[in-house]
């Protein structure tokens, strides 16, 4: 092993049980976390490695308790070390939904997807999870500060900066008015995988909240890594309403709506993360998911009268012909 920090995670493996000389890098996300596999007794395990002077364990601990008492498919924990930040849980294998879509496999993973959503809305306990509405400003200023001013070197003047303050508020009021349920949060086709039972395994979880009813719904079918034609999103959403369909969520036009306008804000602050993990954090990959991403924003920006002032700003700043 290289790093310091590396070779204290091969030291605790080994204490465990582990075969520390079968660690292996697994993967890195699009945080400071990293992951491995090991093996113990010919049986692949993975490892995350969550530094704990970033972020604490105990979050991950917790909704993963939530999940599992839902009944949905997620990894089970088997060593911890929170003071390390150490962790050994299930190994759900490689077959990532974004690596296994296509048009003859979606409509049967995404339903499955679909089921685990309804799933994590009906089943999971929400008390203690912070409420979104606290983070949507946070999320929007990714978009200012990482995007148009370091990405597109944009130096917005105090007006224009007001005016889009002014419009972000807007989408978010209308975000804090949607019925609010169990958010994973980061619902998407790299973060579930396929398994032969109770499909698909979830991972990366640790950051769910109370929010919009809509938003696992608009992560998955507005992937901001894989994108589908408006007729099988349509397809799906549909899907979705009939089995959630109940008194606080009765019209599939306010659904549909409370769909593109969570899109919306998910997509400004995934734009803004993007640009963050290229500068400061020297991941430059995710800069090519900006413009597909983009590309659904500018879609529903052209579509409501009440985002025309957003989407004239946008224009005038010709962010289009900038990322293309």
């Amino acid at each position: 092993m290289g790093s310091t920090r590396e070779q204290e995670l091969a030291t605790w493996l080994s204490d465990k049980g582990y075969k520390s000389s079968s660690l292996s890098v697994l993967s890195s996300d699009a945080s400071f976390r990293q992951y491995y596999r090991v093996n113990k007794n010919d049986i692949s395990y993975a490892v995350m490695d969550c530094p704990p002077e970033d972020k604490s364990l105990d979050s991950f601990l917790k909704i993963t308790e939530k999940l599992q008492d839902a009944k949905l498919n997620v990894p089970e924990i088997f060593d911890c070390d929170s003071t390390k930040g150490f962790l050994v849980i299930t190994d759900l294998g490689n077959d990532l939904y974004s690596k296994k879509l296509n048009d003859e496999t979606v409509y049967c993973l995404y339903t499955d997807a679909l089921e685990a959503i309804v799933k994590m809305q009906t089943k999971v306990d929400c008390a203690g999870l912070q409420d979104f509405d606290n983070f949507y400003e946070e999320e929007n200023n990714l978009f200012i500060d990482w995007f148009l001013n370091k990405h597109l070197n944009i130096e917005l003047d105090n007006a224009t900066s007001e005016q889009i303050n002014t419009e972000f508020e807007k989408i978010n009021n209308i975000l804090k008015s949607i019925p609010k349920t169990f958010v994973h949060r980061d619902f998407h086709s790299r973060n579930l995988l396929i398994t032969d039972l109770n499909n698909p395994g979830i991972i990366d979880y640790q950051d769910a909240v109370i929010g919009p009813v809509t938003y696992d719904l608009v992560s998955l079918l507005k992937d901001c890594y894989v994108s589908w034609n408006d007729g099988l999103v349509e397809d799906m959403l549909e899907s979705f309403f009939n089995r959630m369909k109940c008194n606080t969520i009765n019209n599939i036009s306010d659904f549909r709506y409370w769909f593109e306008i969570t899109g919306l804000q998910r997509h400004i602050k995934a734009i803004g993360i993007f640009s963050r993990l290229n500068y400061r954090d020297g991941k430059s990959g995710y800069l090519h998911d900006i413009p597909r991403t983009y590309a659904y924003m500018d879609k529903v920006l052209n579509k409501y009268k009440e985002l025309s002032t957003l989407n004239e700003i946008f224009s005038n700043l010709e962010i289009s012909n900038k990322i293309s």
